[in-house]
């Protein structure tokens, strides 16, 4: 059962998702929340304050969905962690998309707001860990290097599709593309 501030700041994060960085206020995560007026200006004086705290709870979030996939998904094969891999995809931009919207808009906030990037940094880079582990799992040749094309490539397209949405075909094939190249590359 989460605590009441992490209520508090899952309603921002839903907000963020389904109406943008403006409609962040103390008075829409109230209502978001089902709270009392007044409950988020308790836990975050500022919407500073509340913008870096949903940062802090999206990033935990975020590492704790992945520990969740990790624990979850064993590919034996580049081609099974492709079928993973795009099975995240279909639910980041399916069932998990005001999620998905509220991850980039964090992103596009920190890239103007320094102070933000550190605990967004810290979870990307554990995503990497676990990308690059499953990598060196299934044998790929440079785990590090296909991780993070991998990772870019996923980010970019799902960005692309939450602007512009289209057809999903070939994300399989493209990431076991990225699993077969080279490494001097």
């Amino acid at each position: 059962m989460p605590s009441r501030q992490e209520l508090l700041l899952d309603a921002a994060i839903g907000i963020l998702g389904d109406q943008g960085l403006r409609a962040l206020t103390h008075r829409a995560v109230d209502a978001a929340a089902g709270l009392p007026a007044g409950s988020a200006a308790n836990y975050f004086k500022t919407r500073d304050a509340l913008l870096v705290a949903v940062v802090e709870r999206f990033a935990d979030r975020d590492r704790e969905a992945w520990r969740t996939i990790a624990a979850f998904v064993r590919p034996v094969n580049p081609c099974e962690l492709a079928e993973a891999l795009t099975a995240y995809v279909q639910r980041a931009l399916g069932p998990e998309r005001t999620v998905t919207v509220a991850r980039y808009t964090l992103f596009l906030e920190a890239a103007v707001r320094p102070e933000l990037r550190e605990p967004l940094a810290t979870s990307a880079a554990a995503i990497r860990v676990w990308a690059a582990d499953r990598l060196r799992e299934v044998g790929t040749g440079d785990p590090e290097r296909q991780a993070a094309a991998v990772l870019d490539y996923l980010d970019g397209l799902m960005l692309h599709q939450l602007a512009f949405p289209g057809p999903l075909d070939d994300i399989e094939r493209n990431v076991r593309r990225l699993f077969d190249r080279d490494p001097g590359d």
